[in-house]
Order: C-alpha cells, then structure tokens, then sequence
C-alpha cells in the first residue's frame, strides 16, 4: 500500500487523499465510517477527502443512500482520464514556457526607491509557501496589501521592522492582516526579503526610508537556493534580537504539505503540541520520502515563548514508532532529517 501511496502522490493526491482512495479500491464500495478506520483518519476529514477524489474523477459518492456510500471508478477509465489531463497540461506547459521571458535579469541591481518597492511587491505576490521580511517600520505601509493577500493565499509570513529613529508607535493592526508573526527591534535593519527558498532582495534600509544616500543600492536575486538561504540566515539574526509584537493564532488544521516553518509555526502555536502528528515530506536521498510521528518537541525561535537552542535553529522531534527523529528544514544540520514540506493533524 506505501508504495502505491507514495506513486499516487507524485501525480498530485495528498497523502490523505492517496490512502482514502486505496482503501476505495481495496473494498470497491465502502462508508464513510469503514473508510475512517481503515485509514485512522477522521470522518470528518473522510467526507472533505472523498469530495476531492470525485472532482478528481476517481470516487463516486451516492449521498442518497443511508449511510453514505463511496464507490471506486474503474482505474482504467479513471487513469485514462488523469492522462489526457496531464497531456494536456504538458502541451499547456511547453507552450508558456517558449513564449514566456523573465521580466528582469536573475540577478538585478536595484538603485531607485520605487523599483525595491516593485521588486518587494513581486516578491510577495509571487510567493507560493512562505515569506521573510525585515524593513524600516514606516514601509510596511506600502507592502501591508500584498502581505495581507499573500496570507490570504495560505503563504506563511514573518515580519521584523527595524524602528531605530522612528517615533510614532508601530501600528500592530495595519500588519496584523498580513504576518504570522511580527517584531519590532530598535535597530536600523537592512531591508531583507527571502520567499520559498529561491527569492531574495537585500539592499541598504535608507533605499526605503530616510534619506537615500549616493552609492546605496539593493539586489534582487531570483533562483538562487543558496542566496535566499544565505539572506535567510541573516533575517534570522536580525529576527532574534527583536520583541514579540504580534503572533497570529494557530491555523485551522490539519494542514496539508505546508513549508516546513508554516507547520512549524502551527505546532509551536497549537495548545497541546504533543497531541499532534506531524508527516514530514522529505527532500530526496534520505531513504524515504516521508516520516510521520507524533510530536515530542519543538526547537524553535519563530514565536515566542523560543525553545531553539541556538539563532536560526528550527526543528522538531518527532516519535517515529517509538524512536525519536529530529527533523529539520532546508539546510538543517543538527537535525536527522530535512523536510521541505510538512503535513500537521489532529488525533
């Protein structure tokens, strides 16, 4: 059953969503309830899996029968259609991929105001999983829109604002729409933006707030790993030193194939950690594609109150059928796995 699970999810099913639709298969007919103990997942969640696999064409669900009945399609008809799909898909793909060219170089020097706000603005409205942001206060008042859609989106946010020289208090509200997470540090802060692990922008604060001094200037870099880790790292020093201003609640769950810190921060911010089990989807070469465990603990410095060991440290500790595996983010190196995505539920 894994590894037809685990085939399933490279054409685009959930983990969840691959073990319900086995279960369909190996029964042909089943109920809600049967589907809920055979896959140990919620009847709840059972009824939002099922609604997906028919829109997907795979299930049909006769709701007019007591109780509610899901029924398996043919898989040959039901493969046959994913593949015409997928064709046409591919024909879509290679079509936009010849017409289309980037709208600036990969790496871009940037010596005007607007433009670091055009390029900021790009930065976040393109985003997909997850967004890091450090500026002077006084600009997050231009980015606060597409921070606030951005969150809207499901991105994970993180906002530091530098208010050394500012004088008006910072307006928690104006932010509060568009972050996870927010804090203030008394600093001039090099503005920084990193997002999904492959954009970045860095250039002097003065180039958007203050007097924009002769010879300063920022970088957009675009699909570079190793640059937006590296501005990563330096937001997660700036990050650590600043004062907790706003945290946003835990988001509704179960979350499924989350950045690996968008799950983070929902363990660290859920009221009973340790009752949640954690799927961490892994990057390849670590002999499995996923790991899943019921929370131990976390080592985090996202949200307060910070149980990381040292800056920059965040992971957590799962129990993997009785043994402790302690797993990581992009780059991790104290950890025993590295997850790029992670799926959180309830039990």
């Amino acid at each position: 059953m894994a590894e037809t699970v685990a085939q399933l999810t490279r054409f685009g099913l959930s983990e969840t969503e691959a073990r319900t639709y086995v279960a369909v298969l190996e029964r042909g007919s089943a109920t809600i309830a049967e589907l809920s103990t055979a896959t140990d997942i919620s009847t709840g969640y059972v009824y939002d899996l099922v609604e997906s696999l028919e829109d997907r064409g795979l299930v049909v669900v006769d709701d007019h029968r007591t109780p509610t009945q899901v029924r398996a399609v043919d898989p040959e008809s039901a493969i046959e259609s994913m593949t015409d799909e997928l064709s046409e898909l591919a024909t879509d793909l290679a079509k936009r991929h010849t017409e289309t060219e980037p709208d600036y170089p990969a790496v871009e020097l940037v010596r005007t105001r607007e433009t670091l706000y055009d390029r900021l603005e790009r930065l976040i409205e393109d985003a997909e999983q997850e967004v890091f942001l450090s500026v002077p206060a006084p600009a997050i008042s231009r980015l606060a829109a597409p921070l606030e859609r951005a969150v809207h989106r499901g991105v994970f946010v993180a906002v530091l604002l530098g208010t050394a020289g500012i004088d008006d208090r910072v307006d928690v509200e104006q932010i509060a729409s568009g972050a996870h997470a927010v804090r203030t540090w008394e600093a001039t802060v090099a503005s920084l933006a990193a997002a999904d692990g492959r954009v970045s922008i860095t250039s002097d604060s003065s180039l958007l707030h203050g007097k924009h001094r002769q010879g300063e200037y920022g970088l957009a870099i675009e699909q570079s790993p190793k640059n937006a880790i590296a501005i990563l790292s330096q937001w997660s020093n700036f990050w650590a030193a600043g004062d907790q201003v706003y945290r946003a609640d835990c988001p509704s769950l179960p979350l499924e194939r989350v950045s690996f810190r968008h799950g983070l921060f929902a363990v660290a911010t859920y009221h009973d950690p340790q009752s949640l089990t954690v799927t961490a989807h892994l990057f390849p070469g670590q002999g499995a594609e996923t790991v899943t465990g019921r929370v131990v603990e976390t080592k985090q410095g996202l949200v307060e109150p910070a149980t990381a060991e040292f800056t920059g440290q965040n992971g957590l500790v799962l129990d993997v059928e009785g043994t402790h595996r302690s797993v990581g983010g992009s780059g991790a190196y104290t950890e025993d796995l590295a997850a790029e995505l992670l799926s959180v539920r309830e039990e």
